[in-house]
């Protein structure tokens, strides 16, 4: 197929008017506030506040799979602990006490634990440390 004119570029009569009447100096801001009917604030001020406020929000929200993940370590740390104590009281009832596991069951106190969201694990995490200090307290001050 072959084309054989493609036709030149039309001239412009000039711009069409549409018979609305602008308000104020004729300036384009007063021609888009008259269009969206805004009052005082224009486009650029509305979305950049909305724009910042998104980002804020979205980093607010936390990941559900790090919080699982930090519960997860509060809890196993807690395991350990009462672990240990009954290693503890186990050696205890048999008579043969281990300075070594009491002194592994201090360091691992002194170790700072995360601290997470959730109060009621915090409680129970602090009650058994508690525990923990006061049986090291007790034979510590016999040995």
């Amino acid at each position: 197929m072959k084309v054989s004119s493609t036709g030149g570029p039309k001239r412009s009569d000039g711009v069409k008017k549409t018979g609305k009447t602008v308000s104020g100096d004729g300036s384009f801001a007063d021609s888009l506030k008259e269009a969206s009917g805004a009052s005082e604030a224009t486009p650029a001020e509305v979305s950049g506040a909305a724009g910042v406020d998104g980002i804020l929000a979205a980093q607010g929200v936390g990941d559900p799979t790090d919080e699982r993940r930090q519960r997860q370590k509060l809890m196993a740390y807690g395991d350990d602990l009462l672990d240990r104590l009954d290693d503890l009281r186990m050696g205890i009832l048999l008579g043969r006490f281990s300075k070594e596991k009491l002194t592994e069951l201090a360091q691992r106190l002194r170790q700072k634990r995360e601290q997470g969201d959730d109060p009621e694990l915090a409680t129970l995490l602090a009650e058994i440390e508690l525990r923990a200090e006061v049986e090291i307290a007790k034979y510590t001050r016999k040995l």
